[in-house]
């Protein structure tokens, strides 16, 4: 039986409210919110019935029963639900406020006693279960029982809508775009957490990692990274990487190892996160492979039917308990974890001293280690999960084919950044103390390692092409699944073919060189397209963009390399990739670190040869009249350039879809473009500044 009274949240919400005469009510209880629900004062349950965003006149002042218009003059529409509108905006929200949805407060008024549950439509769950691999912490049956029964967590709701509403055909009124509802939903979330950081939780863990996932995407890098800190904090107060123990040592029933596995995958998904965003100044892992001592995730279907399995660690270990268990097949998401460990020891490889102290085709150096480590976790993958395009399309058709590529683009991201240290990259003759002490000793072996590594960087970046060229043939769908970390793979991979067609060498694969003006502008539609979901991808876009101009500069094709064009480029030094201002360095200090001599020391080394800041020390190259200047023949790192133009090179923006015209009389717009190869070489994913608009 209905009781007579409901509670504000329920009366709002036109639900049905059950309780024991007293609050918490069971739907308040069971969302999070027990600390709120209030029954109202007999004889005013009339003010109570209003709509779901609060009205527009002075809280001290109500209207009285009966009166149906704000303080504008406007009448009440309490729909249940946001829907999108032809003629009107819903649930009372002039189109005045709703233009300014974009603050906090707005967003926190306008989104007050929704009920989320209600926007979770079939499009909105299909979309988010198609990226879910990147949060592989669901346990699908249970997680889609308790959207239906609206027994999730209310900001783990939230959370999955600030994820999911980007990918939906129709943005929900009165949002105008997908990322606006992103936005204001992932705020909205942020502010339920925030009010009660100091519970721990296994769902609050799982929304600070999704609101990492949403802010990184979003180009929020400096807000990604502490909330992926308060996520590992609470991981290790909770001791999710340690195995947890059944009563009386007997196997574990089916919720006992479901539960138990949700844990694993929560603690696997903050070393997953911690590890890829991990790299550059300030930026170490906070997990590392000694932390984490439990079992890897199991396969899929042994998660989804709750079968009991041991499986092995991350080290290959397998550790049984007390009462012996089914040992379990590794999945896709479990070799993710182990390429991701190895992206870690990469990232780490490329901040170090170590890329020029050491001979890198030498057995002993940790280049040969972490190669070796690369090829050892390639061999390791079953047949199923061994990378040709042919799995690609099979992991397509049983609904896998994202995760398998993002697999793999981890695999990739870490070899192309292992070569890439490298490549030369243009620029004038840089400081002696920037090249490798053992230049001069074996100059020829330096010459025979360069050609090599461009030869390998090429060759796997054409592989990220390719597999870019299979997956656009999948269609929207399967592209509106694929997660930042495969866009950043494959704009990594579009800036070394970029390289490779404008400076071609005799030396390179014909079939590469054929292609490669095709797959930079498959490319750089691909990234133009991904922005409308990750606005992170408009500055990959345009960063492709400035450097094709850079290359036709340095080319000849628009003039020579002006000396102001040279100080740009020497100046192009900020900390951590200088495509955003660095996620952990306050705005200041980066402007302190561009006019402090001694700073810019510092930063380049930072930059870690990934590629090292161009410098210029010969004050009679910058005052060398333009006309005599040619396109440089040497290194940052002292090597000597070996690549020659073989032909005329045909200009990429003779296709519409890569547009060039840029107006270069723009002093900011000049400096940005002499700043993007060296963007470029010395960017890292985890590189989104907090100025960086979402």
């Amino acid at each position: 039986m209905r009781n007579p009274v409901a509670c504000v949240t329920c009366r709002s919400a036109k639900q049905r409210c059950l309780h024991d005469d007293k609050p918490p009510c069971e739907r308040c209880k069971a969302s999070g919110r027990a600390d709120v629900c209030e029954f109202p004062p007999p004889g005013t349950s009339s003010i109570h019935r209003r709509p779901k965003r609060p009205r527009q006149e002075s809280a001290t002042s109500p209207p009285a029963a009966g009166v149906t218009g704000t303080a504008t003059g406007t009448a009440y529409q309490p729909p249940a639900v946001l829907q999108r509108r032809n003629d009107a905006v819903p649930n009372g929200i002039s189109p005045t406020n709703a233009d300014s949805l974009g603050s906090p407060k707005s967003t926190s008024s306008v989104l007050d006693g929704i009920d989320p549950f209600e926007l979770l439509n079939d499009e909105v769950k299909n979309s988010y279960l198609r990226c879910a691999y990147k949060w592989s912490f669901h346990h699908t049956p249970t997680l889609l029982l308790r959207i239906r029964d609206r027994t999730l967590e209310i900001w783990m709701a939230w959370a999955i809508l600030a994820l999911a509403i980007r990918f939906v055909q129709e943005p929900p009124a009165p949002f105008k775009t997908q990322k606006e509802a992103s936005n204001a939903f992932a705020a909205h979330a942020r502010q339920i957490l925030q009010s009660d950081l100091e519970t721990p939780s296994i769902s609050r863990v799982q929304a600070l990692l999704m609101l990492t996932g949403h802010d990184w995407g979003a180009g929020n890098g400096r807000r990604a990274w502490i909330y992926l800190g308060m996520a590992i904090r609470l991981v290790e107060v909770m001791d999710l990487c340690q195995e947890p123990k059944y009563p009386n040592n007997r196997p574990p029933t089916r919720e006992e190892f479901i539960e138990a596995e949700v844990r694993r995958r929560t603690a696997w998904t903050c070393f997953l996160m911690d590890s890829l965003l991990s790299g550059g100044k300030g930026r170490r892992r906070s997990l590392n492979a000694m932390d984490m001592t439990i079992q890897l995730p199991s396969e899929r279907d042994s998660f989804v039917f709750g079968e009991p399995v041991c499986t092995e660690h991350l080290d290959g270990s397998l550790r049984m308990p007390p009462l012996s268990l089914p040992v379990g097949e590794l999945g896709i998401i479990a070799y993710s974890m182990r390429a991701a460990n190895i992206w870690g020891k990469v990232a780490r490889w490329a901040c170090s001293e170590t890329v020029n102290s050491e001979l890198p085709w030498s057995a002993t150096s940790e280049f040969q280690q972490l190669t070796f480590n690369l090829e050892q976790w390639k061999s390791s993958l079953p047949p199923r999960l061994q990378y040709d395009l042919f799995s690609l399309h099979s992991h397509n058709a049983v609904d896998q084919g994202q995760a398998y590529c993002y697999m793999h683009c981890i695999h990739f991201m870490s070899y192309m950044f292992l070569h890439r240290a490298y490549l030369p990259v243009l620029g004038p003759q840089s400081n002696a103390d920037e090249t490798p002490k053992s230049y001069n000793e074996h100059h020829e072996m330096w010459q025979t390692w360069q050609k090599t590594c461009r030869v390998e960087l090429f060759k796997e970046s054409t592989m990220v092409l390719e597999m870019l060229e299979e997956m656009r043939s999948f269609g929207v769908y399967f592209l509106r699944g694929l997660v930042p970390w495969i866009g950043f793979t494959i704009y990594t991979a579009v800036g070394a073919m970029l390289y490779s067609f404008n400076f071609p060498h005799s030396d390179d694969n014909p079939s590469i060189t054929a292609k490669a003006r095709e797959r930079v502008i498959q490319g750089c539609v691909f990234l133009k397209e991904m922005k409308n979901q990750w606005p992170m991808a408009e500055t990959w876009f345009e960063t492709i963009k400035r450097m094709q101009a850079y290359y036709k500069t340095v080319l000849g094709q628009d003039g020579p390399v002006s000396p102001d064009e040279r100080k740009a480029l020497r100046s192009a030094m900020i900390d951590y990739g200088a495509l955003q201002p660095s996620p952990v360095q306050k705005p200041a200090d980066a402007e302190k670190e561009e006019s402090d001599p001694a700073m810019v020391r510092d930063s380049k080394h930072s930059l870690c040869s990934v590629f090292p800041a161009i410098a210029i020390d010969d004050e009679q190259q910058l005052s060398a009249p333009p006309a005599l200047m040619s396109p440089p023949t040497s290194t940052p790192n002292g090597y000597t350039s070996f690549w020659q133009p073989q032909q005329p090179i045909l200009p990429l923006e003779a296709d519409e879809t890569f547009d060039l015209d840029f107006d270069f009389s723009n002093a900011d717009m000049e400096a940005m473009m002499m700043s993007a190869t060296q963007d470029f070489w010395a960017s890292f994913p985890g590189e989104v500044g907090a100025g960086y608009p979402s």
